[in-house]
């Protein structure tokens, strides 16, 4: 593998704010377990200069680029004007956290957010004895943080996407579009019942999708979809559980945040660029212990 990466190849993260990316330490990581002599960096970009940073790093010779934060959309509007540059999921989502620069002057866009949400789901129902194909998902959101996952649900094979949100016609909009891609789907308003829709009896997946746990806000679901749940999820992540996952804790029932969804889609990142799959199990185990570090100091 160590052939696919020549001496020195450049890859960043953009972003604005960057200073507290994570990302060269786990990409960092990822190349030190592959001995690839890989280089990783932060890149802040003005606001309104995203397309001039990018042509600026082509030029430069670098290979990919990981987008965050606010450029995921505009990543996507710079690929869609190319033939062949979308992945589906990118193409699904309006939105590119992934960027590759081929050597022949093509762009590959792609969206690894939901790929790496399913890595971690299908990782922590394994210890339950299941798999994200035997599940339905109650999602909670429907922005761009939801839609980035869909597709990755169909291609898991989920059987069932229900999406509550506090805007009901947002939530069946987003459900509508997964209909689409062959994912059943149904949506509505974050108090409505299980029973209000006709879903399979297969186990529940809560994933948190919205912004609540920045506000510290906990969605308020009725209380019949935890009774169905095996494993509740919130995309945010922090070195103290979340208030989702806090408030949870009263409850029998196993809960995450979403550091492990940052690490996997790195992972698939990697991949995209490289063809090499690194340990991410190995990474996040470092990557929480760095993030425990981080909030002890003064």
């Amino acid at each position: 593998m160590n052939a696919l990466i020549s001496e020195a190849d450049r890859y960043v993260v953009i972003g604005n704010p960057i200073s507290h990316s994570m990302s060269p330490f786990i990409h960092a990581d990822f190349a030190a377990q592959l001995g690839l002599p890989l280089q990783y960096e932060r890149v802040l970009a003005p606001l309104n200069g995203f397309a001039q940073t990018v042509a600026a790093l082509k030029a430069a010779g670098v290979k990919g680029a990981n987008v965050t934060v606010p450029f995921k959309l505009e990543a996507f509007a710079l690929a869609k004007v190319l033939p062949n540059s979308l992945t589906s999921a990118a193409e699904f989502a309006q939105a590119a956290n992934t960027l590759k620069f081929n050597a022949d002057g093509t762009v590959l866009a792609d969206n690894t957010d939901g790929g790496g949400l399913c890595r971690d789901l299908d990782r922590q129902l394994n210890t339950l004895g299941l798999h994200l194909a035997q599940c339905q998902v109650l999602m909670i959101g429907a922005g761009g943080a939801a839609s980035g996952c869909v597709s990755a649900f169909q291609q898991a094979g989920v059987q069932h996407l229900t999406v509550l949100n506090r805007t009901v016609p947002k939530a069946r909009e987003l459900a509508e579009r997964a209909e689409a891609i062959d994912l059943p789907s149904a949506g509505g308003g974050l108090d409505t019942p299980p029973s209000h829709f006709e879903t399979p009896g297969a186990p529940v997946v809560i994933v948190n999708a919205s912004s609540s746990s920045l506000k510290g806000d906990v969605p308020v679901l009725h209380p019949d979809w935890y009774q169905r749940a095996v494993l509740a999820y919130d995309m945010m992540y922090a070195a103290e559980p979340t208030p989702f996952v806090w408030s949870l804790g009263k409850l029998d029932l196993p809960c995450s945040d979403g550091l492990g969804m940052l690490v996997f889609q790195a992972q698939l990142a990697f991949e995209v660029w490289t063809g090499a799959s690194p340990n991410a199990l190995e990474t996040l185990t470092k990557v929480r212990q760095a993030l425990l570090a981080k909030a002890k100091q003064p």
